[in-house]
């Protein structure tokens, strides 16, 4: 019986002993989480509408070169181009050149020629 006294003593000393393997390795504890400043809890509307305006005030100064005003030569040149396009029934070629330039409404117009008929 002393025997198994001793056995279960040095077993349970066994179990209750740390051990490299359960060990906390020496690795450095991860940082802790970065703490919430209260400024960054709220958005600066002020900032944010002010670089809106300024942002919408110059696109308004600096117009796109593709919606100046064309000429009567111009536009006549374009549309002999598109229609030429169109009449030779490259109907895809005509909307690009059409889409190129940023007429819109002559790529509309290509767009309603070319459709086939509606039955």
């Amino acid at each position: 019986m002393a025997k198994q006294h001793l056995a279960a003593a040095l077993l349970m000393a066994a179990l209750l002993a740390p051990t490299p393997v359960l060990a906390a390795p020496d690795t450095p504890a991860e940082p802790a989480e970065p703490k919430l400043r209260a400024d960054a809890l709220w958005t600066d509307w002020k900032a944010i509408n002010r670089q809106s305006i300024q942002a919408e005030t110059q696109a308004r100064t600096a117009p796109a070169p593709s919606l100046r005003r064309r000429s009567q030569a111009e536009a006549s040149a374009l549309g002999a181009r598109v229609g030429e396009a169109v009449a030779i029934g490259d109907c895809a070629e005509g909307e690009r050149l059409a889409r190129e330039a940023a007429d819109f409404a002559l790529v509309e117009a290509v767009r309603a020629h070319c459709a086939p008929p509606k039955p």
